[in-house]
């Protein structure tokens, strides 16, 4: 298996992103290749003592695309970045499945241009694995790749995330929920009660309404469907909630002496806390619905959350993912 890394579009440094791809490699027993300046990984692959030839080789890309550029604009004029040239190599299947760490928008605008959608699928769907108290992820699609959806957008969201949770999350018979304001048939906007009506009669298995205080602490279903506008707030929301509480403990943890003491005795169970309710340490989130095995990782991801994005990367193919949702639309057994 061959995996396409874009190892500039991120937030860190590409040595970093080289050396998830590298560790992943290792690790897996893939073959990864580097995406982006050469001089650049040549640089980074000597640092880690790693061969390029071996598992690891290169794709010579002359630009970047920023977090800060519209992401249309952007990956119709640098056709030379990083994230477009490994889509083309993607399309032209010389690798099984792309991780990038950049532009959400342009990985999404990028995949459509090039790779299309699966026939059948109207919009496409990021999904993220999210931590909940009991120890059992969940899903939600869509995170920000459709922020504006008809009810029909959503259904489909709810059959492709059935298929990733059962493909990639290996959960044998997904339970599938409905994010709005109230757990009763009927609540929510126009959306959310258009969206119940049809998912009632969808092949799924479809629980319900779910709220969002639920998900973290109860984890009533596996897999979480809303439009990409509420997904990628509640994304955030969640994120700058739990570093809210980090900040608070490390603030009380070291307002006096004896509190640093208690700190130190607490530091293992506080970092394991930390670890838990950090969604980027879960890897990447695959982008549902375009013809090819596509995984966006987080803007900020280091080496080990590209180690995790490339792991997802390596189960959505091994599983054949695309291939069952593309089946799902045509209306065969999956």
């Amino acid at each position: 298996m061959q995996i396409i890394l874009d190892v500039m579009g991120g937030d860190q440094i590409p040595g970093n992103l080289v050396e998830g791809g590298v560790r992943a490699a290792r690790e897996f027993d893939l073959d990864i290749v580097l995406v982006g300046d050469p001089p650049v990984i040549r640089s980074s692959l000597k640092k880690l003592g790693a061969i390029e030839g071996s598992q690891v080789s290169i794709l010579a890309s002359e630009s970047v695309i920023r977090m800060d550029e519209p992401p249309v604009q952007a990956v119709r004029k640098k056709r030379d970045s990083s994230l477009v040239r490994g889509l083309h190599a993607l399309r032209e299947q010389d690798g099984d499945a792309l991780v990038s760490p950049g532009n959400t928008g342009a990985v999404v605008a990028g995949s459509l241009f090039t790779l299309g959608r699966i026939p059948g699928i109207p919009r496409p769907g990021l999904v993220a694995n999210l931590p909940s108290v009991d120890g059992a992820d969940f899903a939600m699609v869509d995170v920000g790749a459709t922020v504006d959806c008809m009810p029909e957008h959503l259904v489909h969201f709810a059959s492709m995330g059935s298929i990733y949770a059962r493909d990639v999350m290996g959960i044998s018979r997904p339970r599938v929920g409905l994010l709005s304001i109230g757990e009763e048939k009927g609540k929510g906007n126009r959306l959310a009660s258009k969206t119940f009506s049809l998912l009632q009669d969808a092949p799924i298995t479809f629980a319900g309404n779910v709220e969002s205080h639920q998900l973290l602490n109860g984890r009533p279903v596996d897999v979480v469907v809303c439009d990409g506008f509420v997904g990628n707030v509640f994304l955030k929301a969640t994120e700058g909630a739990v570093g809210a509480i980090v900040s608070l403990l490390k603030a009380g943890l070291s307002s006096s002496r004896r509190a640093k003491l208690g700190a130190m005795m607490l530091r293992p169970i506080l970092r394991h806390l930390v670890g838990k309710l950090d969604y980027h340490s879960r890897g990447g989130a695959p982008l549902l619905g375009v013809n090819g095995v596509v995984i966006v990782a987080h803007g900020r991801s280091d080496a080990d959350a590209i180690v995790g994005a490339i792991d997802v990367a390596r189960r959505a193919v091994s599983s054949g993912m695309r291939k069952h949702l593309a089946e799902s639309v045509e209306g065969k057994a999956t």
